[in-house]
């Protein structure tokens, strides 16, 4: 910015051309030298747009008028589009999202990690997700209000409070489409409030599971540990009566403030106590995984096919191998490569995934895994004379591996480190700290969430000499 010219201020409404799309879903435009974070916009876009923050070297806006249009800008499928918090790309075409995402996580690791962008699988799109709509296996809905005014749905964009009252959602499977209303209805006939918004609040969550491969559904509802359990029975009749995929109703209750989709104790559970998702491998086997209610599972079962086998082939594990798998959940990635290795060793901090990966390593005839209740960075629960691993796969939640663990790692000195990644940021810092003992030999970044600003990424790190 020149000294003559005027600073921009917050409520000036100026125009940009809108140049590329951030991670985090803003596009990225400039005006008088300064760098401009829109929402709202397609790349390509001349828009004008209304200054809601200024800094120094930067500026956040919001869209206000499109002056120019592109061909990548579709028409959303929801009409909750814009006020609803789940999507931010509904409006680009998906091909452009893949484009943009694969693009958003190269600039992040080089920037961050200082990668070369020469390394293979640098500068691709992203892998796209088989479905591009009803492609979620799990949806989580929050409660808000009482009686008539009671609302079940989404965050709105923007509040960490407000509840948008949601209907349908397209990236949800159709047969899951009249769940929401019949729970909706229900608890408002109850005349009892939800969490935080009356004294003795009841309702919190919904979550609604559905297998891909059998269609068999699960409802969980969380609630607090007041004493109103008796509406409950109600209902899960109420709900038996009217899907017939549902196979499976918990209720569990939760005391916490944190707003989670777990339950800390459950009260009930009417019909199977799990469902069973299938996934297939490149062999054309299948790996099968029972989803309890507080399973972590991949959100996209579909897309966690690309994601698994996209790994396994980066990854390329020999038929002796001893692979740990750190923050296993219920098996995920490793069960999916068990076949191909000499023994998996899966260690989780969580009783209960870890009962799970057992429970699914059995039911798919593993006789090479061991699973562990324990953590890498205390050494906690882990036996003295465990195999050393020759691989080592990560699948850390967005907050990356916790430096200790890292630490650990390093000590461990794998051959390989399979780091798979819901955060290009947290990736690309945790490559960096193992810059001098691993190199990122190949990358591949996929998409299993279209129409959101998020992205998955797989990182094969390998010994340096």
């Amino acid at each position: 910015m020149s000294n003559d010219t005027k600073p921009i201020r917050k409520g000036d409404i100026i125009e940009t051309k809108i140049e590329s799309l951030a991670f985090g879903g803003r596009g990225i435009g400039r005006y008088e030298g300064l760098t401009l974070f829109v929402e709202g916009v397609v790349p390509g876009q001349t828009v004008r747009c209304e200054i809601t923050k200024s800094k120094k070297r930067f500026a956040e806006a919001r869209r206000t008028e499109i002056i120019s249009h592109v061909e990548e800008e579709q028409t959303p499928a929801c009409k909750h589009f814009g006020s609803c918090g789940g999507c931010l790309h509904q409006d680009i075409k998906y091909s452009a999202q893949t484009f943009w995402k694969g693009r958003q996580v190269c600039e992040t690791l080089e920037r961050i990690g200082k990668i070369a962008d020469n390394t293979p699988g640098m500068g691709d799109e992203a892998l796209p997700s088989p479905l591009e709509y009803g492609y979620r296996n799990k949806m989580e809905f929050s409660f808000h209000g009482i009686g008539d005014a009671l609302k079940l749905g989404f965050k709105r964009r923007g509040s960490e409070t407000e509840v948008l009252n949601i209907h349908s959602c397209p990236l949800l499977p159709e047969q899951c489409a009249d769940i929401p209303a019949l729970v909706r209805d229900y608890c408002a006939r109850t005349g009892i409030g939800t969490y935080r918004h009356n004294r003795g609040g009841y309702w919190r969550k919904l979550v609604v599971r559905f297998s891909h491969y059998s269609g068999e559904m699960m409802i969980h509802l969380i609630t607090e540990p007041a004493k109103s359990h008796h509406t409950i029975k109600g209902l899960g009749k109420l709900l038996f009566d009217n899907i017939p995929q549902l196979k499976s109703f918990a209720h569990s209750t939760r005391k916490g403030r944190a707003d989670l989709a777990t339950g800390e104790r459950l009260i009930s559970l009417t019909g199977l106590d799990y469902i069973t998702e299938t996934l297939t491998r490149a062999d054309g086997s299948e790996i099968n995984y029972r989803i309890t209610p507080n399973a972590f599972f991949q959100t996209n079962s579909k897309g966690a096919e690309i994601l698994y086998r996209k790994s396994s082939e980066l990854a390329a594990p020999g038929p002796n191998d001893v692979v740990w798998d750190l923050f296993c959940g219920s098996g995920g990635i490793g069960m999916f490569m068990a076949k191909d290795v000499g023994k998996l060793i899966g260690i989780e901090v969580s009783e209960e995934s870890v009962e799970s990966a057992k429970e699914n390593a059995t039911l798919n005839g593993l006789e090479n895994t061991q699973y562990i209740v324990g953590n890498l960075a205390s050494e906690i629960g882990l036996p003295a004379d465990l195999d050393r691993p020759d691989m080592v796969i990560v699948d850390p939640p967005r907050s990356g591996v916790p430096e200790p663990s890292l630490n650990k790692l390093l000590e461990l000195r794998p051959e390989k480190i399979l780091y798979i990644s819901c955060n290009p940021a947290t990736l690309a810092r945790d490559v960096a700290k193992m810059d001098g003992s691993y190199r990122l030999d190949r990358f591949a970044a996929v998409d299993m969430f279209p129409h959101t600003a998020h992205v998955e990424s797989i990182a094969l790190l390998t010994k340096t000499s």
